[in-house]
């Protein structure tokens, strides 16, 4: 048995992260059982990936709350990505708690004899399983015997007695506005007075700023979930995260007049306000100054375009944002506009 820790600032610990321990047990595992109270649309589509890039031979996955409190549409359609993915090659599924309320994160990890031979239990979601958490978990190791055995059986019990399938259920949908940025490290809801004066700031001068879709940019701009995975020195590929994006800006645009420019070391930062009420920083950087990131993690900028595309409707978890993605969506562009203050931008995302 293994305490594992999440090691953030200022709680500094020698224990190993449950992110690290889950990538190392995943990538020797034949087979993984997982029961999650809660999951998110990054992590369902990260999860297909690793599956996919690492050849797996069963994946099973138990979504404990979303039956009673519902999911969001880019959640549901995360999950039958994953869920089709699956059943098509015939190494697994996913299934969703109905007989109560599951709160539960419990992770069995199976060798090629379906023998179960690790096992992770404490407070880490889903999500835990992406890079950038920053949420503090606590969360047991376990590879006695006896224990492992225990609570991969638990989960069997859990997915036949208390489970259905995700093919064929009817969730219930929560409507709503894009909270993918909610909790975001480096992201803030400016407030009423703060936005009011960036406002009575704002200048005539913009930029259209083009979105290219999967004809011109399969791998890149938005569809850099696409791209080759990262593989470590252990061989374990680790995939490009669904909301990762990397901009160009065509130097058509960036050398107009006023466009902001990049500074003597090829970076300058900037801070925007978007037209839906959120506050972050974007980095302006490269030759001509064509790369146009948010910083300091470059899927802020992606939660905040594809998750607008995926709440108009747009867009759904694991196709590629294409031409036609952007017409459904009213727009194939985003527009950036000066305020007084060159340090300060707003961008407009709305249809």
């Amino acid at each position: 048995m293994e305490l594992l820790l999440s090691n953030i600032p200022p709680v500094r610990c020698s224990h190993q992260k449950t992110k690290s321990c889950f990538d190392d047990l995943f990538q020797h595992a034949d087979s993984v059982r997982i029961a999650s109270g809660y999951i998110s649309t990054e992590a369902l589509a990260e999860l297909k990936k690793i599956v996919e890039g690492n050849k797996k031979s069963f994946l099973e996955l138990l979504i404990g709350m979303h039956g009673f409190e519902g999911f969001t549409q880019s959640q549901i359609d995360a999950a039958r990505y994953l869920d089709d993915y699956l059943r098509d090659k015939k190494i697994g599924q996913v299934r969703v708690v109905k007989a109560f309320k599951f709160h539960g994160k419990v992770y069995s990890f199976l060798n090629s004899q379906q023998t179960p031979f690790a096992s992770i239990i404490g407070s880490s979601n889903l999500s835990s399983i992406l890079d950038d958490q920053n949420h503090y978990e606590t969360d047991l190791y376990f590879d006695e015997k006896n224990m492992v055995s225990e609570i991969d059986g638990f989960i069997t019990k859990l997915s036949k007695d208390a489970c259905v399938p995700l093919y064929g259920y009817e969730p219930k949908i929560i409507e709503g506005e894009n909270t993918l940025l909610d909790n975001q490290e480096g992201v803030v809801r400016p407030t009423n007075d703060e936005l009011k004066k960036v406002l009575l700031d704002k200048t005539k001068k913009s930029f259209k700023i083009p979105i290219k879709g999967s004809e011109i940019a399969s791998k890149s701009s938005l569809n850099v979930f696409f791209g080759k995975g990262r593989k470590n020195k252990k061989g374990f590929v680790k995939p490009r995260h669904w909301y990762e994006v990397e901009l160009m800006v065509p130097k058509e645009i960036t050398d107009k007049p006023g466009y902001p420019k990049a500074g003597r070391n090829k970076k300058s930062i900037i801070t925007v306000y978007t037209d839906d009420r959120w506050k972050f920083d974007c980095k302006i950087s490269g030759d001509y100054s064509k790369n146009f990131r948010s910083t300091p993690d470059l899927k802020i900028l992606g939660r905040w375009i594809k998750g607008r595309l995926e709440n108009n409707g747009a867009l759904k978890v694991g196709e590629p944002v294409t031409s036609e993605t952007l017409r459904r969506y009213g727009r194939d562009d985003f527009e950036l506009i000066a305020t007084s203050n060159p340090a300060v931008w707003i961008l407009d995302f709305g249809v």
